[in-house]
C-alpha cells in the first residue's frame, strides 16, 4: 500500500518552490541594494545642496559649467542687467523647503512678478 504523495510529484513541487524562494530572495536583495543606493544619493545631496555656493567659489570653470547644467538644465534668462528667471531648475530643488523670512513691521515688498514670468 502506498502512503503519502508520489515522490516525483513531491520533488517537482519542492524544486519549483525552491526556485520561487530563490527568485524572491534575489528580488529582495536587489531592492535592498537599490534602497541603499537611493539613501546614499540622498545623503550626498543633503551635504552638497546647502553648500552649493562654497562649491561654486572653489570650482574650476569646467566644474562651474557642470554645476550650471546640473542646477539649471535649461539655462538662466539674462536681460542684460539682471538674471530674470531660470527656465527650469533641477528636480532636486523641489525637495528643499523655502527658508522662512521674517518681515518685522515692514510693509509688503513691491516687486513685479511680471519680471519672473
Amino acid at each position: 500500500m502506498r502512503r503519502g504523495p508520489d515522490i516525483d510529484v513531491y520533488d517537482r513541487h519542492s524544486e519549483k518552490r525552491r526556485q520561487e524562494v530563490t527568485s524572491l530572495r534575489m528580488e529582495r536583495h536587489a531592492s535592498e541594494i537599490e534602497e541603499l543606493h537611493v539613501e546614499g544619493i540622498l545623503a550626498f545631496a543633503e551635504r552638497i545642496l546647502p553648500r552649493a555656493a562654497d562649491l561654486w567659489v572653489q570650482s574650476s570653470l569646467d566644474q562651474r559649467q557642470q554645476f550650471q547644467q546640473l542646477f539649471f538644465p535649461e539655462g538662466i534668462a539674462f536681460d542684460g542687467h539682471d538674471f530674470v528667471r531660470a527656465a527650469a531648475t533641477a528636480p532636486a530643488f523641489s525637495y528643499l523647503r523655502p527658508a522662512a523670512v521674517k518681515n518685522e513691521g515692514l510693509g509688503p515688498t513691491e516687486r513685479s512678478d511680471a519680471r519672473l514670468a
